[in-house]
């Protein structure tokens, strides 16, 4: 491949991290002895063990008002292997630690068969990170984690990953100063230091940006992208509908379809299996809104999709629990102050049109008749240079870095 595609390819969809650091080569900061800090291995096929498994330590975010502990119910599920179908081609193990007695962290490790297929390289992942401020008991998660990893025969490593990078994933490591949105993971900053201390170091970066709908399309920058939307809406006869949740099934098998097409070369993407996506697709079901789920034509047939999502995360109760009530004690659970544009993709051929600025303008449009004033957009990688610059043409501004970190077991 010449160097001018290699560019354009790495444009599209993401170049590969290039030079991670050897797990065997620890740096001088990794802590080696761990006398205070006990390990036990948990069996997430067991309730109980689940269960136990979600707690972390009250001191972690004890003095964090932006902390928004996820569901618990939603993890449970996650972490089941008799519910979640990712378990079929997961290998997961699961630590909790404690020092001098006193529950202290936890994590995941887990073998990716199905990225191994895809990437033809067999990718290892660490996940549900949680620890107290304390070295010693970080450099203990990650080295039994790790150690473990190496055991099956992985040749890179890369973290956080709840359970892959297709699912919840990446460190925050800036902007705390507002709650996490829907679907988005959160984090004290001290979790980067330890992290890198014991060596690892930046795999890629996934940005989240943030949009104002205060204006709405009467910027200068978005009037400019909204005449070049109606050229390429009449030249391409281009045209929009929003899913009908009537016919879940049929929607679901569209965008699983245009998911994996648009999706199939970005860095760190793995398709995921029908029967997954659909489960997936069935858990937010209650909070999506249909004028939000935006499909665009070309010809009559759908050629690309964005999912919004209104950000419930400004209802949800801070300590994960819904009981008493359940979801009938979240009324209007839709009508939410922010939403998180999730997903966008377009079918490879339809690229570099104008379909996605196109998208982000009808989206914008839908976004403030929902009584909606902005939200987060994201994430994207760091590196894909394209719909990064669409985000920035409708005055889309960074404001969030989550970072995936990694290691390599190579020599």
């Amino acid at each position: 491949m010449s160097t001018e595609t290699n560019t354009l390819a790495e444009e599209l969809f993401g170049a590969p991290p290039k030079n991670l650091p050897r797990y065997r080569e620890a740096p001088s900061t990794r802590l080696t002895h761990f006398g205070q800090v006990e390990l036990r291995e948990l069996d997430l096929s067991r309730r109980r063990e689940r269960r136990a498994f979600l707690e972390i330590p009250s001191e972690i975010y004890a003095n964090d008002p932006n902390y928004i502990e996820p569901l618990h119910l939603q993890q449970m599920n996650t972490l089941d292997p008799a519910h979640n179908h990712a378990f079929q081609y997961l290998e997961v193990r699961a630590w909790q630690a404690f020092k001098n007695g006193r529950l202290a962290g936890r994590i995941t490790a887990q073998v990716d068969h199905n990225m191994e297929q895809h990437s033809g390289k067999r990718a290892g992942h660490f996940g549900f990170f949680e620890t107290v401020d304390d070295a010693e008991v970080a450099h203990a998660l990650m080295t039994t984690a790790m150690d473990w990893l190496e055991k099956k025969g992985c040749q890179d490593v890369l973290g956080p990953a709840n359970f892959t990078l297709s699912h919840n994933s990446g460190l925050l490591v800036d902007n705390f100063d507002r709650p996490p949105f829907v679907e988005q993971l959160y984090n004290p900053p001290f979790y980067e230091t330890h992290l890198l201390s014991f060596g690892l170091n930046k795999a890629k970066d996934l940005l989240v940006w943030w949009i104002d709908l205060d204006e709405g399309m009467n910027t200068p920058k978005r009037k400019r992208i909204d005449r070049i939307a109606q050229k390429i809406q009449k030249k391409e006869s281009v045209s929009f509908r929003h899913a009908d949740l009537k016919n879940l099934d049929k929607e679901i098998a569209v965008i699983h379809r245009i998911f994996t097409e648009a999706w199939e070369k970005n860095w760190g993407f793995a398709p995921v299996p029908a029967e997954e996506f659909e489960a997936i697709s069935r858990e937010i079901k209650p909070i999506v809104i249909p004028e939000l789920v935006l499909f665009v034509q070309a010809q009559g047939r759908d050629v690309g999709f964005s999912l919004t999502i209104p950000n419930v995360n400004e209802k949800m109760p801070r300590d994960g629990k819904l009981f008493p009530f359940g979801w009938t004690g979240l009324l209007n659970l839709k009508r939410t102050r922010w939403a998180r544009l999730y997903l966008l993709g377009v079918l490879p051929e339809y690229r570099k049109r104008g379909l996605e600025s196109m998208m982000f303008a009808e989206t914008v449009r839908r976004a403030i008749s929902a009584g909606m004033g902005g939200g987060e957009i994201g994430w994207t990688l760091e590196d894909n240079h394209l719909i990064n610059r669409a985000i920035e043409s409708m005055d889309g501004r960074l404001d969030r870095t989550y970072r995936i970190m990694g290691m390599t077991f190579e020599t």
